[in-house]
């Protein structure tokens, strides 16, 4: 099989920035827990990035372990497990790739399917935690469609795809870090590909210190968009059954109006 590995920008000062600064699980934090709750113990956080989720899971006294491509952050999450007095099983895989020496009641990801734009590698990724399950165990994601979002849709007509990719802006707004230095993050489309259904996306991110430039990162990330059934499909073939849809965060049936899908599996 001819596929490259998955693009994603959650690397340097970008994983710095989700280190320092997403922090807050909002409700995304509250309706997995409920899953991981539900469905039972050990469970897997796929694609913890900084610990956005899965240090709340652990201050609850739950069995989580965490995983993710990007060392970066994971080195970021370590950080944070540290000042809070947690200490997670962190381990640095993809989600094609995973091979990890326990086997899960539950395997929740958030924020995660569709990032790095290799459809053949999501699909391996379902089948490795089919795998990765106990039996009855339960596979939990959330995925943001693309239908109530207009920019993502008029991107794809051929104005749309033929004015880019878009310029860069001349500068975005700064946050302060907690050692006084000053990080700006500015993102742009830089190619959609309807046929593919892919779209990539770059983020420069820039950090200043004293009113003056002293390091810039630009990182590219690559994105699938599916269709609902489309993932059915896909879980189908990697194994799994009883699979739910519901709207949202808060345990309702999906509807066109949602923006958000979360979807559960079970081996």
């Amino acid at each position: 099989m001819n596929t490259k590995q998955p693009e994603v920008w959650h690397h340097g000062l970008v994983a710095r920035q989700w280190g320092e600064f997403a922090i807050d699980g909002r409700e995304e934090a509250g309706c997995f827990q409920k899953i991981i709750e539900t469905s039972g113990q050990p469970a897997l956080d796929l694609g913890c990035g900084s610990g956005r989720l899965l240090l709340p899971y652990l201050q609850a006294g739950l069995d989580v372990d965490g995983c993710d491509t990007s060392r970066d952050m994971l080195a970021q999450c370590r950080e944070r497990a540290s000042r809070e007095g947690v200490s997670p099983q962190l381990y640095a895989q993809a989600m094609h790739e995973l091979d990890l020496p326990r086997r899960y009641r539950t395997i929740v990801a958030c924020g995660v399917i569709g990032l790095g734009g290799e459809r053949p590698l999501t699909k391996i990724g379902f089948q490795r935690c089919y795998e990765h399950l106990r039996p009855g165990g339960v596979f939990a994601f959330d995925f943001a469609p693309r239908w109530n979002d207009p920019p993502a849709w008029l991107s794809r007509l051929p104005e749309g795809r033929n004015a880019l990719p878009e310029e860069w802006r001349a500068s975005g707004k700064r946050q302060l870090l907690a050692d006084g230095s000053e990080l700006e993050l500015v993102a742009r489309t830089i190619a959609v590909d309807p046929l593919e259904e892919t779209q990539t996306r770059q983020m420069r991110a820039r950090l200043w210190r004293n009113g003056e430039l002293v390091e810039e990162q630009i990182h590219t990330q690559r994105y699938e968009e599916y269709g609902v059934n489309e993932l059915v499909l896909v879980l189908e073939a990697a194994g799994f059954g009883d699979i739910q849809m519901r709207g949202g965060y808060h345990d309702e049936p999906a509807t066109p109006d949602h923006t958000d899908i979360v979807f559960l599996a079970r081996k």
